[in-house]
């Protein structure tokens, strides 16, 4: 748990560092998420005693959601293969702005196909 808080942390301080870069400097685009490098793209964790459940991958995609001041919100959230968590980033109106896949071991995030 104390190893979760630490990567929850740290991706925070890193997103908004990157939300304080001009808007046509953020790795996100202009779309919010996916960029490389950036609050969703290729990176995340070593690795992790115990993986991640839908439920820690919600909290730190709502986490991301609120420092960021975005009105989006989290949508379903489901482990679609072992290991292998799928989350949906949704409007207001429940129309899908982006989906992302995490790694449940390494807490990796990157854009689902």
């Amino acid at each position: 748990m104390k190893t979760l808080k630490i990567a929850a942390l740290a991706g925070l301080a890193a997103t908004a560092l990157l939300a304080a870069a001009p808007a046509d400097a953020r790795p996100w685009g202009p779309g919010g998420f996916g960029g490389p490098g950036g609050g969703w793209g290729p990176g995340g964790c070593a690795g992790r005693e115990t993986p991640l459940t839908t439920t820690q991958v919600k909290d730190i995609i709502e986490g991301k959601i609120a420092w960021r001041g975005d009105d989006l919100k989290v949508g379903k959230v489901e482990e679609t293969n072992p290991g292998t968590i799928v989350a949906e980033v949704v409007k207001p109106d429940g129309s899908v702005v982006r989906k992302v896949e995490v790694d449940a071991k390494t807490g990796r995030f990157r854009p689902a196909n």
